[in-house]
């Protein structure tokens, strides 16, 4: 082993740094070396790829804004020529994956507005459901766009 006296060198000695003169044990470093290792042995033996789930995750947000960007040009071409059959699906597609998304983050955040988001979709999603079957079995309006169908 190598001292100093005067605290001019540094020298790593098995697990001892002499540094300034003062020996520090360097099993902490160690123990976070050996985590750092764990960490990625169980990373590498999982297959999951972080990278492959953030171009998903970025994948489904740039599908989401193409989604609208298509839906609502639809939706307002199926109100305004009186389409009531594809505005009544178009609004069941968007209020299931209204839906869909509010309970994903209601289960992780617990927010009762999410929560009210769910049961506000659940109510339109039905009551497009009821005016889409409605149209087809008579070609009944509903109550709300009777005003708008005359």
């Amino acid at each position: 082993m190598e001292y100093s006296i005067l605290g001019t060198t540094s020298t790593l000695v098995k697990n001892n740094i002499i540094l300034g003169g003062n020996l520090m044990n360097n099993s902490a470093d160690n123990h976070i070396d050996n985590r750092k290792e764990d960490i990625l042995a169980k990373s590498r033996k999982s297959r999951i790829d972080e990278g492959l789930e953030h171009a998903q995750l970025k994948g489904f947000k740039l599908g989401e804004y193409t989604s609208a960007a298509v839906t609502l040009p639809l939706i307002l071409f199926a109100f305004f020529t009186r389409e009531l059959a594809m505005f009544s699906a178009l609004g069941i597609v968007i209020f299931a994956y209204v839906f869909g998304q509010s309970l994903a983050v209601y289960r992780f955040t617990k927010r009762k507005y999410h929560l009210a988001w769910v049961i506000l979709s659940v109510i339109c999603a039905i009551h497009f459901i009821v005016d889409f079957i409605l149209f087809f079995q008579g070609g009944v309006s509903p109550l709300w766009l009777r005003w708008w169908m005359a």
